[in-house]
């Protein structure tokens, strides 16, 4: 962006940020994700069987232990898939909505300006 000298960045600067953003976030947030849904399962489990569940750090090595390190990042690809999308989409939509605003809002304000009429003291 300081590249080209431009003080806001374009749409597609903003899209990509967005959905490389959105991919780091689904990838450093996914094994909590897996041990959030494997929390629910064992919450409804343990309702109907009337025991305690286990605490997080010990859900965490069980998956561990059961199935690798790699089960806690399961479901990866599907969750990038959705997450960076959206999060290309909100960010440059954000961006774009504020450069429009921020437009809008010099213009206005000129207008305005312009069509005040001065005040005799």
């Amino acid at each position: 962006m300081q590249a080209r000298g431009a003080t806001r960045p374009l749409f597609y600067e903003s899209f990509t940020a967005g959905a490389m953003s959105g991919m780091c976030a689904a990838v450093l947030t996914l094994p909590f994700d897996v041990v959030k849904t494997h929390r629910q399962i064992e919450l409804g489990e343990a309702e109907m069987k009337h025991t305690t569940p286990k605490s997080t750090w010990k859900m965490i090595m069980r998956i561990y232990r059961q199935c690798g390190f790699s089960a806690l990042f399961s479901g990866l690809v599907p969750r990038v898939v959705k997450v960076a999308p959206a999060c290309a989409v909100m960010i440059s939509t954000y961006e774009y909505g504020k450069t429009a605003f921020s437009k809008y809002n010099k213009e206005h304000n000129r207008t305005t300006k312009s069509l005040q009429v001065p005040v005799n003291q």
